[in-house]
């Protein structure tokens, strides 16, 4: 069995239209907004929870798996919604990002019918590592905001030039 640990703090921010909206963030991500805030003079947000260490256990064998999942062992299913709900949730996830991959690939054709995708399920899946710029397009795409790369590179080159210049003056 695999042990690990999270520490997660719940804050809040005042939006715009007056409404509190609750977050939930790792303490490395509030100690960079803590930071970010208090270098741009700004207030930082209010803590509504925690700083919480919390536990979690995570199965290294199928036996490890059904016991989490509350069994004593393999063919001992004694909670088996528990067991096949955590399952095929973790199932879905793959499936739904090889689905998501076969139609942003370049040579995606759509074909009648349905397309089969759980051979994701067992396949071996590298993590990749975004760069910079790809998190920040992405996060920009998600904000409703298309740009391509070089329109990044451009605005990042502008506004370095007036960092540069505001800093000469």
């Amino acid at each position: 069995m695999k042990d690990t640990q999270k520490t997660k703090i719940c804050y809040s921010e005042t939006q715009g239209d007056g409404k509190v909206k609750k977050y939930i963030t790792s303490e490395t991500a509030w100690n960079k907004i803590v930071k970010d805030a208090t270098e741009a003079k700004e207030p930082v947000p209010d803590i509504v929870a925690g700083p919480q260490t919390f536990a979690y256990k995570l199965a290294e064998s199928v036996d490890e798996a059904v016991q989490l999942a509350g069994g004593s062992g393999i063919g001992e299913y004694e909670n088996v919604d528990v067991f096949l709900g955590v399952y095929n949730y973790a199932a879905s996830l793959r499936q739904d990002n090889e689905a998501n991959d076969l139609l942003q690939g370049e040579n995606f054709v759509a074909t009648d019918g349905a397309v089969d995708v759980s051979y994701a399920i067992a396949q071996k899946v590298e993590r990749s590592k975004m760069t910079n710029e790809e998190r920040a397009l992405s996060l920009l795409a998600k904000s409703g905001m298309k740009i391509t790369p070089e329109q990044l590179r451009a605005a990042l080159a502008m506004i370095q030039q007036s960092q540069a210049a505001g800093a000469s003056a």
